[in-house]
């Protein structure tokens, strides 16, 4: 397995908005994928999280690049969104 590790925020006052897009865009994409084993989202402050993305392997990871970018790049502008990526590699762990 392999992980990326990303710290996202967006503006205060579109939390709900960018919620609520989550759930109803990323997550089924998310289930959809191929690629992806798993996706968790931890909560740092009102309008900050680590995204943790977790794919079969490090091609699947790169392979999910491009539907990555599709989901991010209009969250950016509409949810004054920001998603960086803190670091990736092999998950050497899994309980």
């Amino acid at each position: 397995m392999y992980a990326k590790v990303y710290l996202l925020a967006c503006a205060s006052d579109k939390v709900d908005a960018l919620m609520a897009h989550y759930d109803s865009v990323i997550t089924p994409a998310i289930r959809a994928s191929v690629y992806h084993v798993g996706h968790q989202m931890i909560q740092m402050d009102d309008d900050k999280w680590v995204l943790v993305s977790n794919y079969k392997s490090k091609e699947a990871a790169e392979a999910a690049t491009s539907m990555v970018q599709e989901l991010v790049n209009p969250m950016i502008d509409k949810f004054g969104m920001s998603l960086d990526l803190y670091t990736e590699g092999d998950v050497v762990r899994s309980i």
